[in-house]
């Protein structure tokens, strides 16, 4: 039985957006189709044909998506979250936004008002599942993320990365901190947080040392006699780690796939 096309918008159309943008079109048999890309840097637009650009973001419902996937940064979901959950589903990959609790809170009282829904992404981190399955018996979730220097971005933590020059802790408290400290790179931590025990219990830790070469994200929980310890090591450009465009991608078509076959979700 045919099966009715998701459509797709994208906002943000960086390394991350066009690698996923690039995914989705590669099978026409997915059963789903991308109605818009939207980036404020409209130079980044330039390969796109014109009636794929959205010019101006308000329009987004004219392109009538099934879901709005954010992959630009936090303030997209501040902004814009309440007005799109209003009119269609929502996924933020830009996950440090919730650790504001007003956002997080009205993600969560929109959907539920409107009968939407907001997905979050699992990002780079493996385990996920088992976090999120046993959220009711950890009594202690710490994640740890790495990285070199040059792949953080410091700008709102006041550090220069050019003066790091052995392995230094940037911070290590609740993950609802660290969040605002570094946006565009511990959104891998609030997602944990979220699937775990919330942004006030969970410790996060992010560690720099100029001799890495690799970004590392690592949970260790415990609690109800079960003990949790998985990492996650890969290659990192700019502040992406190499698996995140894939796993980005993957999510999206766990949502919106409507193609034949037999899917492992």
């Amino acid at each position: 039985m045919p099966q009715k096309t998701t459509r797709i918008g994208l906002i943000g159309y960086g390394q991350i957006g066009r690698a996923v943008h690039a995914m989705i079109e590669k099978d026409p048999n997915n059963g789903m189709e991308v109605v818009f890309v939207y980036d404020q840097i409209t130079k980044v637009l330039a390969e796109l044909s014109p009636e794929m650009i959205l010019e101006e973001l308000g329009d987004f419902e004219s392109r009538k998506p099934d879901l709005v996937v954010e992959m630009a940064h936090p303030s997209v979901t501040r902004e814009w979250g309440m007005r799109v959950l209003e009119k269609t589903n929502y996924m933020p990959i830009s996950v440090t936004a919730l650790a504001d609790p007003e956002i997080e809170r009205m993600l969560e009282e929109t959907t539920r008002r409107c009968g939407t829904r907001a997905f979050l992404p699992h990002g780079g981190v493996v385990g996920m599942d088992a976090l999120l399955e046993n959220r009711g018996v950890w009594e202690e979730v710490h994640s740890i993320m790495k990285k070199p220097p040059k792949n953080v971005d410091c700008a709102n933590a006041g550090v220069d990365p050019d003066s790091v020059l052995e392995e230094r802790v940037l911070y290590d408290g609740p993950t609802r901190d660290v969040c605002p400290m570094f946006p565009r790179n511990t959104n891998a931590l609030a997602s944990i947080a979220y699937a775990g025990i919330g942004f006030d219990k969970t410790r996060s830790t992010l560690i720099v040392n100029p001799e890495w070469n690799t970004a590392t994200v690592a949970i260790h929980a415990k609690g109800g006699g079960i003990e949790l310890r998985v990492e996650r090591i890969e290659g990192i450009t700019g502040v992406t780690g190499a698996s995140t465009p894939a796993s980005i991608f993957n999510s999206v078509q766990t949502i919106g796939s409507t193609g034949p076959g037999v899917h492992l979700r």
